[in-house]
């Protein structure tokens, strides 16, 4: 398409780094391997116990690791690069898992607060020395939840994976829901209300549904491709606005998210005597500042001739230097101009 350009390798533009490659799948590992080691844990002392709580919370970490299993698939394959059949890239792999995620949370926040409701009516309650045991595992358990939770969220805001951030709010409302747990766990040995293990595993059941609906959510909107946040449509809009009057004009911005990547396109109105070289420096320019400002991203413009009267010669001079004092992106480009 005349004035269209895409200088970006889009291998490597829908991959990201190899830096964040390596980061994305580390931290995926690291989700599942946690995922695994506490949940054998809580099985071992929820069944020894007798908890609901414990039993549940248990329940909630098979879920994180059937889900970080998919994860970590979903993001190898939102790595390969475009192929003849998919020529935008596989990113949007990571919102499919994303939405898997979403829906297995809410089931399993369903299937919770089912068996808590049938625990209340036949009155049963955590016994024996298990029930220290599962105490001294719930506060094993909240903490590492938090390290856990911590370490994946950092991990997903540098790499901009939506998957990643997905599994760092499941590990945290294993943060909420053990402390709940924990507490109905020692105000039981207190009081010995029967009630209370099943009626916290109730409310963590319903916290659990809550938590799974703004997965859905952003995964429904990624897939649907949804406008980036309005603060991140206005930074880009700030950076076209800063080089006027080199553009005279823009018009449609249209920014959606691929998986980890951003995507980015619109129209600038340059001169219609400005040659090609110093219409595609100006848009070379634009591109090259969206791109490191959004991080892995993948930006394209088109370059459309002005419709308006020439202010004159001496503006058009003066623009002309500005355009020539740009600093020419460090990158391999390859102009077609038809």
């Amino acid at each position: 398409m005349p004035g269209e350009r895409n200088h970006a390798p889009l291998p490597e533009s829908t991959a990201g780094t190899p830096e964040n490659r390596r980061l994305r799948l580390r931290t995926a590992r690291f989700s599942l391997g946690s995922a695994v080691t506490l949940c054998f844990l809580k099985f071992s002392v929820g069944i020894v116990s007798g908890s609901l709580g414990v039993l549940a919370s248990a329940l909630d970490n098979v879920a994180d690791i059937f889900m970080s299993s998919v994860n970590l698939l979903s993001i190898r394959k939102a790595m390969d690069p475009p192929d003849e059949s998919h020529p935008y890239g596989h990113g949007k792999v990571e919102a499919l898992a994303t939405l898997f995620q979403g829906a297995v949370i809410a089931i399993t926040g369903i299937g919770v607060v089912w068996e808590a409701i049938r625990r209340l009516r036949e009155g049963r309650a955590p016994e024996g020395v298990g029930l220290d045991v599962g105490i001294f595992v719930m506060i094993f358990s909240v903490v590492a939840s938090w390290f856990i939770s911590s370490r994946i969220r950092t991990a997903g805001e540098r790499a901009g994976s939506s998957a990643l951030k997905a599994d760092a709010l499941h590990f945290r409302t294993d943060i909420y829901s053990g402390s709940g747990i924990l507490l109905s766990l020692v105000l039981y040995r207190v009081t010995g209300w029967k009630w209370l293990d099943p009626g916290v595993a109730m409310a963590v059941g319903v916290y659990i549904f809550a938590a799974a609906m703004p997965l859905l959510k952003g995964a429904l909107e990624d897939l649907m491709d949804h406008q980036l946040p309005p603060e991140t449509v206005a930074q880009v809009t700030a950076i076209i606005e800063a080089h006027r009057p080199m553009v005279a004009d823009w018009h449609d911005l249209r920014m959606r998210r691929s998986g980890s990547e951003k995507q980015v396109d619109f129209h600038v109105v340059v001169c219609r005597d400005h040659t090609l070289e110093q219409a595609h420096r100006v848009a070379d320019h634009l591109e090259m500042e969206i791109q490191e400002m959004l991080g892995n991203a993948h930006v394209v413009t088109h370059i459309d001739p002005c419709e308006i009267e020439c202010p004159g010669s001496d503006e058009c001079a003066r623009v002309k230097g500005m355009i020539a004092g740009l600093h020419s992106p460090e990158r391999d480009t390859k102009e077609t101009v038809s």
